[in-house]
């Protein structure tokens, strides 16, 4: 059976969306789920700046949850942490070694960058495991049909935590496109991006012609976030380089840029370079 899928949620609607879509998700791949509970202010949460977060006590959070898993339709554990989330996630992923972990974003766009935490920092710091971020508002396809990957001409190499992300894709045979991000008075050819992303191994059993788009434009990430409407895709995929991921300045990456601005799923795969 395939590696399940951990679901982080605080039971607010964005955690509710991205439930759904791991499940349906799981539903495709053969895979389960573990959904975890995690405290809300420990989460990418609006209402943690504003103070206006519910604790809920043992028995109201064990309802929600079961209330929340009863009609997903796919093998399913239910967990609850007292512990912040980066503990919490690191034990789920050393007992069930997941494909994925899963995390709902709400709507940023009206809050500061500099105000937004940096969960998926630092959960790929805490875990290396890949990373699945559904912003609440999406309604791309699930399982994708159309998978765009965001790749640089540099090469990198995948954690072997990204195994089941690999195994994942294997299993769904998208449409696969790898998209490069030049600046507008660069030549905008993707073929070294291309090369990057078949030597990582990323893409090994695909049997999918993988098609190429490049792009033009002066800031990287909303060219990367151009290029995936372009592309019509339902999934991007980022590698997230160590320097990414490890940087204190993680808000000012491309890869942080992406997701905090980003309006369809995006899967994190943590980089050895």
């Amino acid at each position: 059976m395939a590696a399940p899928f951990l679901v982080l949620t605080d039971f607010t609607p964005a955690a509710d969306h991205a439930l759904r879509y791991a499940a349906a998700l799981a539903a495709a791949t053969e895979a389960a789920l573990v959904v975890l509970h995690v405290r809300r202010e420990t989460l990418l949460d609006p209402d943690a700046f504003n103070g206006s977060i519910r604790h809920l006590s043992e028995g109201e959070i064990a309802a929600a949850l079961q209330q929340r898993v009863q009609p997903l339709g796919v093998s399913t554990t239910v967990e609850s942490a007292v512990e912040g989330v980066e503990a919490a996630v690191t034990d789920a992923v050393r007992r069930h070694a997941p494909a994925l972990v899963v995390l709902g974003k709400p709507n940023t766009d009206t809050t500061p960058d500099e105000l937004v935490s940096t969960t998926s920092l630092k959960l790929l710091r805490a875990t290396r495991t890949p990373l699945l971020v559904i912003p609440i508002g999406s309604e791309a396809a699930v399982p994708p049909h159309c998978v765009t990957i965001a790749a640089d001409n540099s090469s990198f190499d995948l954690k072997e935590q990204s195994a089941g992300a690999q195994a994942m894709l294997q299993k769904l045979q998208p449409h696969l496109t790898v998209a490069h991000v030049a600046e507008p008075e660069d030549s905008d050819t993707c073929q070294s991006a291309l090369t990057a992303v078949t030597t990582s191994g990323l893409l090994a059993g695909n049997n999918f012609r993988v098609h190429c788009h490049g792009t033009r434009h002066r800031r990287i990430p909303l060219g990367i976030l151009q290029a995936a409407a372009e592309t019509k895709a339902d999934l991007l995929v980022l590698v997230a380089r160590r320097r990414s991921f490890l940087g204190q300045l993680f808000n000012r990456s491309i890869t942080a840029q992406v997701v905090l601005h980003g309006h369809l799923p995006m899967l994190l795969l943590p980089s050895l370079g």
